[in-house]
């Protein structure tokens, strides 16, 4: 701004005005606003008169609301760390608990990262928010992340919260959704033509943020959504802003760790929030990890782009048919042989500077949204745009750590992936800007496996907190005449598992769990089961593919205490009734486990094998078998919820008994007895009259 003279003569001064307004001290003053377009460097100007009286008016109040906000800043503040510092434990410590809050409290104190193997039953959830929220109250944080993987993970949460603020605490947390699941419109289309939401949104919004801060503490999906309706604000926005004010964010992991996606406010380049972050069901963060660090992209997507913008833009239609022409190349270094299972990628030395032609093609696209465009809508191509950046982005980040590769999607289309093998480098620049933060999980085995996919640090924490439960709760068999291997697989091998479901459920009454690797097989088993084994007293479900979050609901509702005849549901490991689900006493008393839950060998897996055998390391470990296992334990784990559940376990492969499998069982399975298909019957009715 340049206030002179000839400035405001030049620009938009009222006839009547007088000269002592221009001259020092005078009782006005002009003010000049230009406005320069980067790319076109066309300039515009506009020049303002305001006197004194009206500008002192407008400094009064602009301090009178900052006022507001930091007197409520600091007011809370003051109440939320003295209601902290009051705070006790809620409930009675369980066995382990009191040893993990304090392990929690220190290494936050410490400002370092600690893993946590928290067996189910130990209390997790409420052993790492306590301690947590004590941190921040003492100024060791200024705001908590809560990060989740799943929907009912979140819920988790908050319930923790809810507890403690029932306790006494005061503080202020926000549920972060998808924008696409918390849009009130049917398409979350974001500006003032199609939204009126958005239209006049930042002339509301202080008002409404400032509104749910005095009148509520817990801001979750139904609180937001009230508010933005009565106030006419985006319910997205309105949730990211609160959340600059709140004392604690439930949220996916993305929010933090995504670089395309991920807070800026919070956790952009040049700013350190001071932040505590806890991530949860952290077992979750190797494959969501590396998806968050890859990128790719589709021949045909480009190919599509191009008959879009085809006699519209010329420029941008070039650029697509050379970048096409790009991946055309790549495709006809595809050997034709690689059809085999597992050998469906290529991997590639470099990406033939593809990168310098994407960039062109980003600033095409802006040129041309920019400017008059002739009949397409940004929307029409915005997730091949999206796809792009992505691309970019990640190109940017690419190291050691990363495998070029080429293949082909299931639907035939030519990609071209930036695979990130290890995410720990990426995960650590984002946590180095925090206070700190704690890995935990009910299947974090073996230890050095997530350290070395989490974290760069050599000097991080590890406890294993112990089990709270008592062994005469549970009892595991492990089936040494089963075998998944594909080899063996068939009707006699299916007849056998369906036998072990069977004779598993008839031997107590109650409600049962099957979890197979596949659909394919648990179809299979189910349909030997159904024709040997179906019998009046014992009712079956089966999961079915692509199930809503109604389905789901309606699913569990099947389950319920004291079931006058037994149930068996047929269910995937790794899918959504393998984890993070609470049926507690009767309503489930026991998981059959069909398999180790190896992931089918795919191009993806096989890259990540390949990549960690040549690193020195045990790659088929890397690949298959820990992630594998960690479906097995997250599928058991559905079973013995509470200190006054009791059920069985049954593992049905004979791996299970060979070393590499039985050294990643959790120190609690100790106890695990062998058996076959004839005993295990005889065996649970065993169990079931003498230990409880």
């Amino acid at each position: 701004t340049e206030d002179t003279a000839e400035t405001a003569h030049a620009g938009t001064l009222s006839d009547d005005s007088e000269a002592s307004d221009y001259l020092p001290g005078g009782i006005s003053v002009d003010i000049k606003m230009t406005y320069v377009n980067l790319d076109s460097e066309a300039v515009r100007q506009f020049t303002s008169r305001y006197h004194k009286a009206d500008l002192d008016r407008w400094f009064d109040e602009l301090v009178a609301d900052y006022y507001q906000w930091e007197h409520f800043r600091a007011e809370h503040v003051k109440a939320r760390n003295a209601s902290a510092a009051a705070l006790a434990f809620p409930f009675e410590y369980r066995k382990g608990q009191r040893e993990l809050v304090a392990a929690v409290y220190h290494a936050l104190h410490a400002g370092r990262q600690l893993f946590v193997e928290a067996p189910t039953g130990v209390g997790k959830t409420m052993s790492t928010v306590f301690p947590a929220v004590r941190t921040i109250a003492e100024g060791r944080g200024d705001r908590l992340f809560y990060l989740t993987a799943r929907t009912v993970t979140r819920q988790v949460a908050v319930e923790a919260f809810r507890i403690l603020s029932e306790k006494g605490l005061d503080f202020k947390y926000v549920v972060l959704m998808a924008k696409e699941k918390i849009c009130p419109m049917r398409e979350p289309l974001c500006d003032p033509e199609h939204c009126p939401y958005a239209k006049g949104h930042f002339d509301r919004i202080n008002a409404a943020v400032f509104d749910l801060l005095t009148h509520e503490s817990c801001f979750d999906e139904e609180v937001i959504l009230k508010k933005a309706r009565e106030a006419m604000v985006c319910p997205f926005e309105l949730a990211l802003d609160t959340a600059d004010w709140a004392d604690g964010v439930v949220c996916d992991y993305n929010y933090v760790f995504d670089p395309t996606v991920r807070l800026k406010r919070f956790f952009g380049d040049g700013v350190r929030e001071k932040a505590v972050v806890l991530v949860d069901e952290a077992h979750n963060l190797v494959d969501r990890g590396r998806a968050m660090y890859s990128a790719f992209i589709i021949k045909e997507h480009v190919m599509a782009a191009q008959r879009i913008f085809k006699n519209k833009a010329p420029r941008l239609e070039k650029s697509l048919r050379k970048l096409n022409k790009q991946l055309l190349d790549l495709k006809h270094d595809f050997p034709l042989e690689n059809d085999k299972v597992g050998q469906d990628y290529q991997i590639c030395a470099s990406t033939g500077g593809i990168e310098l032609q994407v960039q062109r093609i980003l600033g095409d696209f802006h040129d041309y949204f920019e400017n008059e465009h002739d009949g397409v809508a940004f929307s029409d191509v915005a997730d091949f745009f999206f796809e792009l950046r992505d691309f970019l982005t990640i190109s940017d980040m690419m190291d050691e750590r990363y495998v070029i590769n080429t293949g082909f999607t299931e639907a035939g289309e030519f990609v071209l992936r930036l695979s990130c093998m290890n995410p720990a480098k990426n995960l650590q620049e984002v946590l180095d800007k925090t206070a700190g933060t704690i890995f935990f999980s009910a299947t974090l085995l073996p230890m050095v496996y997530y350290k070395n996919l989490f974290s760069t640090r050599e000097d991080d924490y590890a406890v294993y907190a112990e089990t709270p439960f008592r062994s005469e709760q549970r009892a595991i068999f492990i089936g040494r005449d089963v075998s998944t291997r594909y080899k063996v697989r068939g009707e006699m091998m299916y007849q056998r598992i369906a036998r072990y479901i069977h004779d598993t459920v008839v031997a107590r009454r109650g409600n049962y769990m099957a979890f197979f690797p596949s659909y394919k097989m648990m179809e299979d088993v189910l349909a030997v089961y159904r024709r040997d084994f179906d019998e009046p007293d014992v009712n079956w479900i089966v999961q079915a593919r692509g199930m809503y979050e109604m389905d789901r609901e309606i699913f569990l509702e099947n389950f319920y205490e004291d079931p006058r005849q037994s149930l068996v549901g047929f269910c995937v490991m790794g899918g959504i009734f393998a984890e993070g689900i609470d049926l507690i006493g009767s309503k489930l008393i026991g998981a059959i486990v069909v398999g180790t839950g190896l992931p089918q060998i795919a191009g993806e897996r096989e890259i990540i094998r390949q990549y960690y055998d040549e690193a020195g390391e045990n790659g088929f470990d890397f690949a298959y078998r820990i992630p594998g296992m960690n479906k097995v334990m997250q599928a058991a784990g559905r079973v013995i919820r509470t200190l006054e559940d009791k059920g069985v376990i049954v593992l049905l492969d004979d791996r299970f008994l060979s070393r590499d499998y039985h050294s990643l069982f959790p120190r609690e399975w100790v106890d695990a007895e062998v058996t076959h298909v004839d005993e295990i019957g005889t065996l649970v009715k065993q169990f079931w009259k003498e230990k409880v």
